[in-house]
């Protein structure tokens, strides 16, 4: 989810269930409706009034229910922003899996780095809806207890990316390869939230030169395996990967 969160994201993008277990915060699935009900419902009020407590109550009393559904919120207002994040992320997934039955069988195969970043910045004008409240929604994944649920759901959806690019591995390039994409997808969502081009063009143009940056390293494949080995701690390594791309303008 969200992205703030990036280096603790990519040192826990692990071999984990694709489909993340959600919180049971109800004992029905009568319970569980109303809840997405109710986040669905806060959206409308969060221009005006953010991811907050308050959006939710707004929500509880346009649908005529008691305050007493507060209570099923733990996480208050940021359950809106998680809620949202990851409606985006199976909306990316399905259009991925569209793309992918849409193709004719001797079709040649989309070049992995177009594909990245298209899906990136698929995945991006997904939120600009929100854009004017985003800043605010990445400043929750600061809180502890909300933490967890976003880091998973962003090292879910870079997962989801490689994983209908088509990417097979199963060695240590799965992990160098998530922590390379989930450092320019981070770089570029940062640099998006102060972009003031018209469409954000210059967004898309920083993201290209990430992309060269990645097809780069790819060519290089081997010199940067030994030097995330020889790093032992992938949370360093990304770092380097990050201030690499940061410094290419």
């Amino acid at each position: 989810m969200i992205r703030c969160c990036l280096r603790q994201a990519i040192t826990t993008c692990s071999r984990i269930n694709r489909q993340f277990p959600a919180r049971n915060y109800f004992a029905s699935e009568e319970g569980e409706d109303m809840k997405f009900e109710i986040l669905e419902e806060s959206l409308k009020h969060v221009h005006n009034h953010g991811w907050s407590e308050t959006s939710l109550k707004l929500a509880i009393r346009d649908m005529n229910l008691s305050e007493a559904s507060l209570k099923m919120f733990k996480l208050g207002g940021a359950e809106i922003a998680l809620h949202y994040d990851q409606s985006l992320n199976d909306q990316l997934e399905d259009m991925m899996a569209q793309q992918l039955d849409d193709r004719e069988p001797d079709a040649e195969p989309v070049p992995i780095a177009d594909f990245l970043q298209d899906a990136i910045k698929t995945r991006l004008e997904l939120q600009l809806p929100y854009y004017d409240r985003w800043s605010e929604a990445l400043a929750l994944c600061i809180d502890p207890q909300v933490a967890p649920k976003a880091t998973s759901q962003f090292a879910h959806l870079i997962d989801d990316i490689w994983f209908y690019a088509g990417d097979e591995s199963a060695d240590f390039n799965w992990y160098t390869r998530r922590a390379t994409v989930a450092a320019v997808y981070g770089l570029t969502e940062l640099y998006m939230l102060q972009d003031t081009s018209p469409s954000h063009t210059e967004t898309w143009a920083f993201l290209n030169r990430r992309i060269t940056d990645l097809a780069a390293l790819a060519e290089n494949r081997i010199e940067l395996e030994k030097q995330l080995e020889s790093s032992g701690d992938l949370m360093k390594a990304a770092f380097i990967i990050a201030k690499n791309m940061l410094g290419s303008k």
